[in-house]
């Protein structure tokens, strides 16, 4: 069968975020394009959900995330190939919002964490399944096919290895691009971790020096996590502070040379053995109470566990696992969860089975592979949540499963679940173990057989209506754009009364047309209709009576809904948001209502320019709602 060209959907895609002057960056995990946008406004949801490919549009951890499914690697390529060369990693800038603080920041927190952690789970699933079958193969009731002393065994037990064994210079690479700082700098402190022989003398908690009758001592730090994320955000604050403080011709040897040695010290010394004493402690606590708590806990674990995935939190239930994993070798809550992906499964695959529409068919089909393949959300977004009795359905299958997992103590010694990851509830310490083994036949035949049975008797018929690509809440570090909130919540009157309403200059300057400003988006009138303006001065205003509606903290870009409700952009030069609001000084808050004239914001022109940005500022009309909107010409 030929492969589908993505090239179509890859440049349609691109336009519908905003051009590719509005993608500072996109990367992609198991389902989803990340974008990285300058100003996620600009994109078109609703265009880009209209695509037969796409599954849905979430926004999450700062980023715009666009899900593909399975096809998403060849997606990728395609949008990347189209982009060429000048992408750059970049930090998620923060709107301002009106929740409270400690809950943003634990929220861009959690954010952060699964941002640095999602690029590496395919290395760490791959490397799970090689170490199962490893097991597998040393069975004896196998006939013992490979010896654990084998040169064979060692070489591709290396290969499962690596990943968790270095896991601090991958997530430290990770988390760097996620953070937008040099990636080498923070793979070579993880490097630091896992040198040979500081391992060595971390195996035997090696002292450093003494301080009074406190010992400071080394610590193992591979297959480690939590450390290095740290490692990586404390190496972007001194990198960044050293960037402003030493001199240009310095800053190339300088600035890693101390970064790695100023970094490394305070993670081996003070960081490291506290945060990594806390994180093997909680993964332990998590992994002694899904124990304790049996047949219960697996019942209820199992039962609402895919909730999450539909609100974008089991993310952060991602590196704990992996905690769980790398320092103790097995985790019982990912053998509940594997079971949720059977069930979730077997639900979409009871769809595919009895429908008789051919688009369904196979879309239930591919999201029934892909969640035995430990990747349910092509199934819950494309089919079982759109049907929401199939999706309970699910549940009930889920929660089966976890009944028996937990009832028969059932255990993971790999990251890998579902049906897939079978080979992932052999012990490798201990192949002739077979408990968690039989928990995985038994939980999954459950979960299939419940799901797929419920799912057909009572949660699907062809005379049912398909709902709408559900709406998720924002998981923990992002929140949707104030400008994204009213563009979905205010619908226009296509019969109501159209009104006039003439836009002032809202800065002092020469203005020009907006085919003359030197960005496509702009001049082409994709934004919409506009002027724009060479301001003389750093005083913006407002243009008219209006309710602020955006008000980015970085001051570059102000949203405003006129008293008619037309939708006004102003944009003060062009990508100035890489300032992160340095030079800018935010005068309004959202939903702050204002009179033509009231000062918006003060930018300083000069420093704008300085940094070879221009600093033309953009009004553009995004919606006019039925409005006749005049402008100024001079």
């Amino acid at each position: 069968m030929a492969k589908k060209d993505f090239k179509p959907l890859a440049t349609e895609i691109i336009q519908e975020v905003g051009g590719p002057d509005n993608i500072n960056n996109v990367i992609h995990c198991i389902t989803r394009l990340r974008f990285y946008l300058h100003d996620e406004s600009l994109a078109d949801d609703e265009a880009i959900k209209a695509h037969d490919d796409v599954i849905d549009v979430i926004h999450a951890s700062g980023q715009y995330q666009v899900v593909i499914g399975n096809e998403v690697g060849n997606v990728f390529d395609a949008v990347t190939a189209q982009l060429g060369d000048n992408l750059e990693p970049t930090p998620a800038t923060t709107e301002n919002d009106d929740r409270n603080p400690i809950v943003r920041g634990f929220g861009n927190l959690i954010g952060f964490i699964t941002g640095s952690m999602s690029p590496v789970i395919g290395v760490i699933a791959a490397s799970g399944i090689i170490k199962g079958i490893l097991a597998l193969l040393t069975l004896p009731q196998l006939g013992a096919l490979l010896d654990t002393e084998s040169t064979t065994y060692i070489t591709v037990s290396a290969m499962a290895d690596s990943a968790f064994y270095f896991l601090p210079i991958l997530v430290g690479f990770a988390a760097a691009r996620r953070l937008g700082s040099d990636p080498i700098v923070a793979a070579v402190i993880g490097g630091v971790l896992t040198y040979p022989q500081i391992v060595t003398w971390g195996g035997k908690f090696k002292e450093m020096f003494a301080i009074g009758g406190f010992k400071f001592e080394f610590l193992n730090y591979t297959y480690s996590i939590f450390p290095m994320i740290l490692a990586a955000w404390l190496a972007k604050k001194l990198g960044d502070w050293l960037k402003d403080h030493l001199p240009s011709y310095l800053q190339m040897i300088f600035n890693p040379l101390i970064t790695v040695l100023v970094v490394s010290t305070i993670t081996l010394v003070i960081t490291g053995p506290i945060i990594q004493g806390f994180a093997n402690g909680i993964a332990d606590l998590i992994n002694a109470l899904v124990h304790a708590s049996g047949w219960l806990g697996g019942l209820i674990i199992g039962g609402f566990y895919q909730l999450l995935v539909i609100f974008g939190l089991h993310w952060g239930v991602v590196p704990l696992v992996t905690q769980q994993i790398s320092q103790s070798g097995e985790s019982a809550l990912n053998a509940i969860i594997s079971s949720t992906m059977v069930a979730q499964g077997a639900a979409v695959l009871a769809v595919a089975l009895k429908t008789k529409i051919k688009k369904r068919k196979s879309l239930g089909i591919a999201a029934a592979i892909s969640a035995f393949c430990g990747v349910t959300e092509p199934a819950i977004y494309g089919i079982n949540l759109r049907f929401r009795r199939v999706f309970v359905s699910g549940m009930f299958g889920s929660a089966a499963g976890g009944l028996i997992t937990g009832l028969m103590g059932g255990t993971m010694y790999g990251f890998t679940g579902s049906l897939i990851g079978f080979s992932s509830f052999f012990n490798p310490k201990h192949p002739t173990q077979l408990t968690s083994f039989y928990a995985f036949l038994l939980s999954s035949l459950a979960a299939l057989v419940v799901s797929f049975v419920i799912a057909w008797v009572w949660g699907y018929n062809d005379d049912m209506e398909m709902g709408k690509k559900v709406e998720k809440k924002q998981r923990p570090g992002s929140q949707k754009s104030p400008a994204q909130v009213v563009k979905e919540t205010t619908v226009p009157d296509p019969d109501a009364r159209v009104s006039e309403e003439t836009l002032a200059s809202p800065v002092a300057g020469e203005i020009i047309p907006l085919s003359s400003v030197n960005d496509e988006l702009f001049s082409k009138g994709t934004m919409g209709q506009g002027f724009a303006v060479t301001p003389t001065d750093g005083h913006v205003i407002a243009p008219v009576d209006a309710e602020v509606v955006v008000a980015y903290e970085t001051g570059h870009a102000i949203g405003l809904t006129t008293h008619d409700g037309a939708e006004v952009l102003i944009h003060i030069g062009l990508d100035t948001v890489m300032l992160n609001g340095k030079g800018f000084d935010m005068k309004v808050k959202q939903g702050q209502m204002v009179k033509a004239g009231d000062p918006l914001v003060d930018f300083d022109l000069e420093q704008i320019k300085a940094a070879g940005y221009d600093p033309t500022v953009i009004v553009v009309v995004t919606n006019p709602r039925n409005v006749d909107v005049k402008f100024p010409t001079k």
